[in-house]
This record gives C-alpha cells, structure tokens and sequence, in this order.
C-alpha cells in the first residue's frame, strides 16, 4: 500500500484542481488565487498564456464543427467559422516554421557561460530520510552553440544550479527511503521568479490537489512521501499551460534505485530534453510548443556537449546508464552504438539484449552494457532527424585510437598532415571529426587565410568555407556558396585548404552530405 507520511504543518488554504492544471478540459476550474507581481512582464506573460489557450479552444471548436458538417454532408466550407479561425492563427504555423535565431542575431543579450554538465549520477543522500530542498529559478542561456540564448525555467536541487545550460539535476533515492521535499519559487531575487510554478513528481503517491498546488513567487511548499517504487522518473512543473513550463524547461530526473540493485563500475545519467528557442534572450516559443518543432533536443541541457567533450569510460567497465525522456513532446530510441545492451529496465519491465530502449515523453528506465574494445562509442536518439538537434554524445576509451575521432585540437599554430609532418607557417590548425570541426583560433586577419586540416574522425570528411549565416535548405549546403573547399579526406589524412577572404562572419564545414545538418560547423571570424 502507497504510504503518505503525515506531517504537523496544516494543509494548504488553496486547493488546486489538478485534472485543469494538466490541461484536461472535462473539469471544472478552480481559482487559484495568486497575488498580483505588478510586473508588466508578468502580465505580458499570463496574457499570452490566456491568449494561447483561447486560440486552442476556438481551434478545436471550429474543428468539431467541420467534422460534424461531414458526417451529416453538409458543405464544410459553410459549416466552419472560418473567420474565428483565420483572422489570426495562421501566424502559428509561421512561428512554428521559423527557423532558431542565431548568436549572431543575439548581440547585447547578456547570458550565461556553457559549463559542462557532469553525467556521473550522484550519490543517495546519507541518513534515513533523504531531504530535497528545490529552488525556482529563470535564466538566460544558451542550449546549443550556434543558437541565441534563451530564457530557460529551471529547478535548482538542494543548492546545485546547472548555470550555462537548461538542464534541471537528478534526485536520487533507493526504494522505500522516506523523501522529505521543500519547493520554493524563488527563494530571493537572483532567482528572477516572476510567475507562479509548481512541481509534481511522477514518483510520488500523493493528493495532487494539495501537493501539486500553484505558488506564488517566494511562496513555499513542505511533506513528506516515501519512494515505493523503483524506476526513473520524471518530475516537472504542473502549472497552467502546462506545455509552457515544461517547454520552456521545467522538467527533471528521479531516479529510485531498486532494493539489492547489484553494483557496476560506472554509474551515469542522461536526460533527453526539447528546446523552443524565440525572440534572443526571451521566453520559449509556445507556437513551436504547440506544432512540435523543437530547436534543440539535447542531452542534459546543451546539444551535442558530449560529443565535443565526450565521457570517459574504460574498456571492460560495466556501465549503467539512466535515461529520462522529458519531452515535453518528442519521442526517444536511446541507443549506443558499438555495443549491445546487457540488461534493460525500463518502466518495471526487465529486458536483455536490446540494442534501443523507446521512451514516450515522461518516460524512463536504465540500461546496463560493456564497452569490449578501445574506441570512441557514440550515444544517440536513433530517431535521426531528431539526433541531428543535439540529442548525440560520445562514450570514450582513454586508449581510443586517434583516427576514432578521440583527440583534441592541436596547439595554437600547431597542425599535422597524415605523415605527421609540420603545417605551413602561418596557417591555421584546424581538425575534424565525427562530427565536429575544431580550430587553433578563431579569427584570422583578411586577406589570404590557410587551414591546415586533420581528419582525426573514422569516416570521411571534407573541408569547405562559407559566409555566414550558411545556406543549406532543408539542412543541404548549397555548393555554389562555398568560398573554398578541400577534397575528401580519409580518416588520419591532412590537406591545407586556402581562400582570400574580406573582413566578415564565415562559417567552417563538413561539405560532405548530411555533415552540416548533422552539427559538423564552426563559426569563423575574419577581421
């Protein structure tokens, strides 16, 4: 039987209706009464809140009404309140469609430096019960290299903030630990709460009309629960509209490790998360919310930060690794590649020999694995176009061979051809991988300019300059664009590739196909 530990503090005065904080439309709202900010951001924000959920209704109205017009064979056209409809929505679609802004579209955006996200998963906290303080706080950062920031919504865990990044951290507790939980929107000002935000855990068995409840900024809620359950969960903020909150980052990982769960020699955590990017260093875009087009769909808060920075892990090492699909949206085949995983878990059903577990949004499990030679082992969404947002990291051996893809950029002014001789005087050092492109530095003076290029990946790759932004239309780069371009090198080989260039913004890339598209560029300045 589920166990609610009772508490001495009274109850909350406010009940909450969780069927309408879910957005489920068959009950009746309650008021939450929330204490005005006096912010006109505020207000902006809640209006745009009303403003989206109106639209939805109407959308859903005039599609009832076009599908009752069918079935009785009326006309549709004359059956649809189109003007309801197309006075104004068509600029959803727009939204949705618009491409991410830049960081060159972000100039005077102040945000935060990237800090890699460690993914060793961290220890169950000492004692008996097991406290988590959680803290509210709002933003701006990037979540991919190349895009402008944006304003992420994220949950600080008991004082552990991932600045630099969206992503919230893990709790982690074993099976029947009594969770003794604290949530604060926004303990003082440096937080930059100015909207009410709630947190539900699907770990929980709990009354979510008062567990679950609306708070103000700086308000705080206090209980107790014990962890029955084994998996990994999801947590997230329950406020209305839903979407936006977790759209906009409000989602994180808890993790209850079964009783008698056998040791392993590694133990790592991945969360699978979109990103909505709008105006630079503003709110997510609700419009792509709606029509499920992420920007981003990173590994813990920053694309593909583990495929330039991958994770070491030792030859023969037993791994466990567990993954979140946070969503809110976009499905998830986690997949490593160069291995076969040994046993699965995944929503209470135990697996063995699989090579992908599949994760709906809020969905959860570990997987268990050996890496059996040197190498470089790439971790991925095997749903591709959504890999291609960022959802790709590297696992890597310490002996991985250099041609794998597993080594750095060389030296400031320092470059190697295949042979291992020196590279000309004067050029610029740049290596590229799978797929990645690094350079020596990242400006040179105009004029005439030479790379000298390392494949250091295990496939092909091929070096081409264009000017910025690059065009490349449905993800293609357009050929005729490319101010200079290299041959195709095979892995360890080298080449200098040389070009005249005016003082501007350029961009490095892989011209083989699918290479761009797939996070292989580099922006390059010429002063």
């Amino acid at each position: 039987m589920p166990t609610l530990i009772p508490h001495p503090e009274p109850e909350p005065t406010s009940q909450v209706d969780y069927h309408a904080a879910e957005g489920l439309t068959d009950a009746p709202a309650v008021e939450i009464p929330i204490e005005p900010a006096g912010e006109a951001e505020k207000r902006r924000r809640e209006w745009m809140m009303v403003a989206v959920g109106l639209a939805s209704l109407v959308a859903v109205l005039a599609i009832a009404v076009t599908v009752w017009a069918l079935a009785t064979g009326d006309d549709p056209a004359r059956a649809v309140v189109a003007p309801a409809v197309t006075a104004e929505p068509a600029e959803q679609p727009a939204g949705a469609a618009q491409a991410a802004p830049t960081l060159a579209d972000a100039k005077g955006v102040a945000f935060e430096p990237f800090e890699r996200v460690d993914p060793t998963l961290p220890p169950v906290p000492a004692g008996t019960v097991k406290t988590f303080k959680v803290d509210v706080y709002q933003h701006v950062t990037q979540v991919s290299e190349a895009l402008a920031p944006t304003e992420v919504w994220s949950f600080a865990v008991n004082g552990k903030r991932y600045q630099g990044t969206g992503v919230s951290g893990p709790m982690v507790v074993n099976e029947g630990d009594t969770v003794d939980f604290t949530l604060t929107n926004g303990s003082d000002a440096a937080m930059k709460v100015d909207l009410p935000h709630s947190l539900d855990f699907h770990s929980a068995e709990v009354n979510p009309g008062t567990r679950y409840k609306d708070l103000a900024p700086g308000d705080s809620i206090h209980y107790r629960f014990v962890a029955e359950h084994p998996g990994v969960f999801m947590y997230h903020c329950a406020t209305q509209p839903v979407l936006m909150h977790t759209g906009a980052g409000m989602v994180g990982m808890f993790v209850v490790k079964p009783r008698n769960l056998a040791p392993v020699d590694k133990e790592l955590w991945i969360t699978q998360q979109e990103y909505y990017i709008g105006k630079p260093g503003g709110d997510a875009d609700m419009a792509k919310m709606a029509a499920k087009t992420p920007d981003v769909i990173a590994f813990n808060g920053y694309a593909d930060q583990y495929k330039q920075q991958p994770i070491s892990v030792r030859k023969g090492e037993k791994v466990r690794m567990y993954v979140l699909n946070a969503g809110p949206s976009v499905w998830s085949a986690f997949h490593v590649i160069g291995t076969v995983f040994d046993r699965t878990m995944v929503e209470g059903m135990a697996g063995h020999d699989a090579q992908t577990i599949n994760l709906a949004p809020s969905q959860g499990g570990w997987v268990e694995f050996t890496l059996a030679e040197e190498g470089t082992f790439p971790f991925v969404n095997h749903a591709f176009g959504d890999m291609v947002k960022g959802s790709l990291g590297v696992l890597a051996t310490p002996h991985a061979p250099k041609a794998a893809g597993h080594g750095a950029a060389p030296a400031h002014g320092e470059s190697a051809t295949a042979e291992g001789g020196a590279a000309p005087a004067g050029s610029i050092a740049v290596t590229m991988g799978d797929m990645w492109i690094k350079s020596a530095a990242p400006t040179a003076k105009a004029g005439k300019v030479t790379f000298a290029v390392e494949n250091q990946g295990a496939m092909m790759h091929g070096l081409a300059i264009v000017k910025a932004p690059a065009e490349a239309p449905g993800g293609m780069l357009d050929e005729s664009t490319f101010l200079a371009e290299g041959g195709h090198l095979a892995a360890g080989a080298g080449e200098t590739v040389s070009a005249d260039l005016k003082a501007g913004e350029y961009v490095l890339v892989c011209h083989l196909a699918g290479h761009y598209a797939a996070g292989q560029k580099l922006p390059f300045k010429v002063e």
